[in-house]
């Protein structure tokens, strides 16, 4: 028996240091001149897309003889070629790492925070942390929440300075926390708080294991059927208020589910109207960030079918910075067909120089990572300036801004209020 058992653990050590040689022996074969080749695709793919007359070959350059001159290894040239990336400001270009790159850990923050104008508050938390559901994050790493958000930045493929603090709603990576120096030496990660007393609390916590870690979320505590709802599987909703006069338009994505079609998007709109009397319709775009290009031309023959009837109505669309590409599409095409609409909210993610059209992708082996490069731009179309400084009020240089500001507020939001409807309420009564 004691032999068996010697055995097998003999065969469990051999085992053990084949997977260790067979790991370095991985490693290793990723090459200087491997990572070279694959900074030359993105070069390549720079030179030749939409973004020619702004690429810049020189950084790129010196991160290739840093490689070469063994002063850099993978991690900080992912890094560092993400810090170039970003720099360009477009959202269709960007580098990102692959689900089987070793240079990178699946920790997160213990937390996702959600965004009410600029005021930061946690909605979901790790089990261990959910006394902190709702309470308003002050700092994060011993800086304030403004300074968080300029350090990651370097990171954020962002057009809009609106559009950054979005970046805090989706899971944080602890590798870019501790790239930014926002992790003390025992790898925790300090946070300060104020609670709905007022009170403020500081204390440190670790990153955890998504995979791993079971979360609990903040509800409203008064439900709001009307109030739109962050649902990848809920492309389009239509929701009534009677006591508002008011008809939702909920629209997440600019998509085609073979269920639930935008034909039948619109005739759900129409027979809601045709059901009582209402004075205003509200299309809601606040976390759309974009789908197809080809779904849009779609759409706007919708809207054209039914102009004659949308016209009787109050019409207000509401926009965030967390709107992008084809839904920044869908936002000119309305205003143009619509242009008494008005727009309520904050202005829109994507720059209106850039609506680029559903960027290109190309998987880099040895870098393990997807680079993503637009292939469009329509800054040579008249129009699109001519709309962006008449109808959008707004710089081509940046989104579509509102016609009335209007933010989600933290207590409304809890009590099952909308702030943004509010404010639309009143502009119209």
């Amino acid at each position: 028996m004691k032999r068996k058992q010697l055995a097998l653990s003999n065969i469990l050590i051999i085992l053990l240091i084949f997977c260790t040689v067979s790991c370095a022996t991985t490693k290793q074969t990723v090459s200087t001149e491997d990572l070279l080749r694959d900074i030359y695709c993105i070069q390549l793919d720079m030179e030749y897309s939409a973004l020619k007359e702004l690429y810049d070959p020189e950084p790129f350059e010196q991160i290739k003889a840093d490689l070469a001159d063994g002063k850099i290894d993978r991690k900080e040239c992912i890094y560092r070629l993400q810090e170039i990336i970003c720099g360009y400001h477009v959202a269709h270009l960007r580098l990102t790492t692959t689900k089987d790159n070793q240079d990178f850990t699946a920790n997160i923050l213990p937390f996702i925070f959600k965004c009410f104008g600029n005021d930061i508050h946690i909605v979901i938390a790790a089990k261990q942390y959910e006394k902190y559901l709702g309470a308003k994050v002050l700092e994060v790493g011993g800086v304030p929440i403004e300074e968080v958000l300029e350090r990651l930045s370097k990171y954020i493929p962002y057009e809009n300075p609106c559009s950054v603090k979005y970046y805090l709603e989706s899971t944080i990576s602890y590798d870019n926390l501790n790239r930014v120096g926002l992790v003390e030496k025992n790898r925790k990660i300090k946070i300060k708080l104020q609670k709905d007393d007022g009170t403020i609390e500081s204390f440190s916590c670790k990153p955890v294991y998504i995979s791993e870690t079971k979360f609990s979320y903040l509800f409203p505590r008064k439900e709001n059927p009307v109030l739109t709802v962050q649902d990848r599987n809920v492309d389009y909703s239509v929701k009534a208020s009677k006591e508002n006069g008011t008809v939702y338009a909920h629209f997440n994505r600019v998509w085609c589910n073979t269920e639930y079609r935008p034909i039948n998007f619109f005739e759900d709109l129409m027979a809601e109207l045709n059901s009582d009397s209402y004075n205003t319709i509200v299309f809601d775009l606040r976390l759309n960030g974009g789908g197809s290009p080809e779904i849009v031309t779609l759409l706007s023959h919708l809207l054209y079918d039914n102009k004659e009837t949308f016209e009787k109505y109050n019409l207000a669309i509401i926009t965030t910075g967390r709107t992008y590409s084809a839904a920044c599409w869908f936002l000119n095409e309305f205003l143009r067909i619509f242009p008494e609409a008005v727009v309520f909210g904050e202005e829109t993610g994507q720059a209106i120089f850039n609506y680029t059209d559903v960027p290109y992708s190309n998987v880099l082996k040895y870098l393990q990572c997807n680079f993503a490069f637009p292939n469009q731009i329509d800054d040579h179309v008249e129009t699109l300036y001519k709309r962006a400084e008449e109808v959008t009020h707004s710089d081509i240089h940046r989104g579509t801004m509102p016609d009335v500001e209007a933010c989600e507020v933290f207590e409304d939001w809890l009590n099952g209020e909308d702030t943004i409807y509010n404010t639309i309420y009143k502009y119209f009564n």
